[in-house]
């Protein structure tokens, strides 16, 4: 598949707990702030699907249908992904040509799952283009679960948008998305994360997950010998849905990154995978 288009927004302004984008206002609803923050023009002009990139949670103030109160909590809406969704596909020109809509929620791999999903649609016939945009706004119920895992971690903002078409012009191809179970969420083994390694000599970087945790440095330990290792973690933070998408768009970013690069994501629930990057 090709890579017609992307763009990526990370945070850059440190805060506790997380990175933050500066601009994003912590009470206003986020969809729209991120659709204004974004500035995109999309235009369609084909057969195209549209794949929406969520977290694991998100507020009423996220969807647009409350505000926030400042020092009160917020209940957690699983629902209000499809809102956000349904205010982005507004923005798009020509929204008769979108056939095929999904809301991918699968935490820090979802944008592995929504390249893999966009391959079978491909594969398919179903469409010629896929549009993807994920967007995370850090709020207190991401800073609290974490919290109450007993995971240390800074999170941070995130957003990105990809445009991918059917094309013999590989920029993107063979994605791999798998799910391994374990009785612990955020656990990952040598053995299942060694499933999407690459084969000797086939890339020139890999881009870890690097989530900074002991266990999954330790699953994550044999793909460094693969390749030179890309980690961004630690100058976006956790970016949670848009993660995977969102450091593959600085890749691409990055003139001095030329080659083959294997791209994986692991995130809680026990899903992971890769695809293979070629720049």
């Amino acid at each position: 598949m090709h890579i017609v288009d992307y763009k990526h927004i990370h945070g850059t302004e440190q805060r506790p707990g997380y990175i933050a984008i500066p601009e994003l206002d912590r009470v206003r609803p986020s969809a729209r702030q991120f659709i204004e923050l974004a500035d995109l023009s999309i235009e369609l002009d084909r057969p195209t699907a549209f794949l929406y990139v969520d977290g694991f949670t998100i507020s009423q103030a996220d969807t647009g249908l409350s505000r926030t109160c400042s020092g009160k909590y917020t209940p957690a809406l699983k629902t209000g992904s499809s809102f956000v969704a349904h205010e982005w596909l507004q923005t798009f020109q020509n929204q008769e040509f979108v056939s095929h809509m999904n809301i991918i929620a699968s935490t820090c791999a979802a944008g592995i799952q929504a390249v893999w999903e966009a391959q079978r649609l491909f594969d398919a016939k179903l469409v010629e283009d896929v549009i993807i945009i994920g967007g995370e706004r850090t709020t207190d119920d991401t800073l609290r679960l974490f919290k109450e895992l007993g995971i240390s971690i800074t999170c941070g903002d995130g957003f990105f948008f990809m445009h991918l078409r059917d094309s013999n012009d590989e920029d993107i191809h063979s994605p791999k998305w798998m799910y391994h179970h374990s009785q612990n969420p955020f656990h990952f083994t040598r053995e299942s994360i060694n499933k999407i390694k690459p084969l000797p000599g086939s890339v020139d970087y890999v881009k870890v997950h690097g989530t900074g945790t002991a266990s999954n440095e330790e699953a994550e330990h044999d793909l460094y010998q693969y390749g030179k290792v890309l980690k961004y973690k630690p100058q976006i933070g956790h970016t949670q849905g848009v993660s995977a998408l969102l450091e593959t768009c600085m890749v691409l970013a990055d003139d001095d990154i030329q080659g083959r690069i294997l791209i994986t994501a692991n995130g809680l629930g026990g899903f992971f995978g890769a695809f293979m990057l070629c720049k």
